[in-house]
C-alpha cells in the first residue's frame, strides 16, 4: 500500500478568542447552521486545554468541547487537525474506556506529529450519525457545522480535507469510518481500532438504535454498507483508512479490511494490535504511526 500524506502548506492565520461568538463559515458538505452559542475558552492548564462549551440545535443541551495545542504553535504554520472521537458521550462519569484526548496527550500525539488535537462532548451515546425523527440527535451535523467551523475560525489549522483526520474506537471507530466514507471530499483521513464495523442496520446494538431510531435511518451511515457505494471514491488514490484492532470486534477488523479488499479500497490493516478495549492500553501511538505514514503500511 502508498502512503497518504497529510501534510500541508503553511501560511499565517489568527486565533480569536471572544467569549461568545458565532461559529465562522467553513467548506462544509451542506449550510452551517444557525442558533450556535459559543462560550470560551477557558484555559485548563492542568491539561492543557482550551476548554469551550457550546450550545447547537443538533444535540439537546449544552456541551463540552477540548482543543488540545502543540506545545509550540509556530508562527505562519497551519496544522492539520485530528479529531478524537469519544466512544460515550460523558465527559464526567470517568468510563472505564478512557478519555481519548488524555490518552494523545499522555503520548505526546500533539508535538510528535504536529498536531492540533479536538474531541468533543455529546449529551446522547454518539454513533456519529442523525436521529430519523429527533433533531437534538443529529451529531454528524455538529461536527461538519459546529465544530469544524469552530477549530477552522479560531486556530491556525488547514482546511483542505487532508488537515481534518478522524480517529476513534468501538463506537467511535465505527463512527470515523462512516464519516470519512460519506464526506470524502470534507475528511481527509480515518483510522478505527477495534470498532464493530461490520454492524448494520439488521443488528443494530450497542445503543445505535436508540441513536438513529430505526433501521432505515441507520442503512446510510453503515460503513458495511457504504464501501461498495463509495469505492470509485478511493480506488487508485493514496490510502486514508487505517483498520486495526483485536480485542472486542477482531473478526469486524478480519472482515472489513477484506470487504475492502474486494472493492480496491486501498487501506492499512492490522488486527495483531492485541490491546485491551480502552483508549490507553496501548494501541494508540501504534495507530497514528500508521495513519500518518510514520511507519510502513501492511
Amino acid at each position: 500500500m502508498r502512503r497518504v500524506s497529510l501534510t500541508s502548506r503553511f501560511l499565517p492565520v489568527s486565533i480569536a478568542l471572544a467569549v461568545a461568538v458565532a461559529v465562522a463559515p467553513a467548506a462544509s458538505p451542506s449550510q452551517q447552521a444557525d442558533d450556535v452559542t459559543v462560550k470560551g475558552p477557558t484555559r485548563d492548564q492542568e491539561h492543557g486545554l482550551d476548554v469551550y462549551t457550546i450550545t447547537s440545535p443538533f444535540t439537546g443541551r449544552a456541551n463540552r468541547l477540548d482543543v488540545l495545542l502543540p506545545d509550540k504553535v509556530e508562527p505562519g504554520r497551519k496544522y492539520p487537525v485530528l479529531y478524537v472521537l469519544p466512544v460515550g458521550g460523558e465527559w464526567a462519569a470517568k468510563p472505564p474506556w478512557g478519555n481519548g484526548l488524555a490518552a494523545v496527550r499522555r503520548i505526546n500525539a500533539q508535538n510528535a506529529h504536529g498536531l492540533i488535537c479536538v474531541s468533543m462532548e455529546f449529551d446522547t451515546v454518539p454513533w456519529y450519525g442523525s436521529h430519523a425523527t429527533n433533531p437534538r440527535i443529529r451529531h454528524d451535523q455538529y461536527l461538519l457545522k459546529v465544530i469544524v467551523p469552530l477549530i477552522e475560525s479560531r486556530y491556525p489549522v488547514g482546511k483542505a480535507p487532508a488537515d481534518r483526520l478522524l480517529i476513534g474506537f468501538s463506537k467511535s471507530g465505527w463512527g470515523a469510518v462512516s464519516l470519512l466514507l460519506r464526506h470524502p471530499d470534507f475528511f481527509g483521513a480515518a483510522c478505527s481500532w477495534d470498532a464493530p464495523l461490520m454492524m448494520k442496520e439488521d443488528n443494530l446494538k450497542y445503543g445505535s438504535a436508540e441513536h438513529f431510531g430505526t433501521p432505515a435511518q441507520a442503512a446510510p451511515y453503515a460503513p458495511a454498507n457504504l464501501v461498495e457505494k463509495q469505492a470509485g471514491q478511493f480506488a487508485g488514490k493514496p490510502v486514508r483508512l487505517t483498520i486495526l484492532g483485536y480485542d472486542n470486534f477482531g473478526p469486524h477488523t478480519e472482515s472489513f479490511h477484506r470487504l475492502l479488499e474486494s472493492q480496491a479500497v486501498p487501506h492499512r490493516f492490522d488486527n495483531s494490535l492485541r490491546y485491551k478495549h480502552a483508549w490507553e492500553s496501548g494501541w494508540l501511538a501504534k495507530a497514528l504511526d500508521l495513519m500518518l505514514g510514520s511507519k510502513p503500511a501492511k
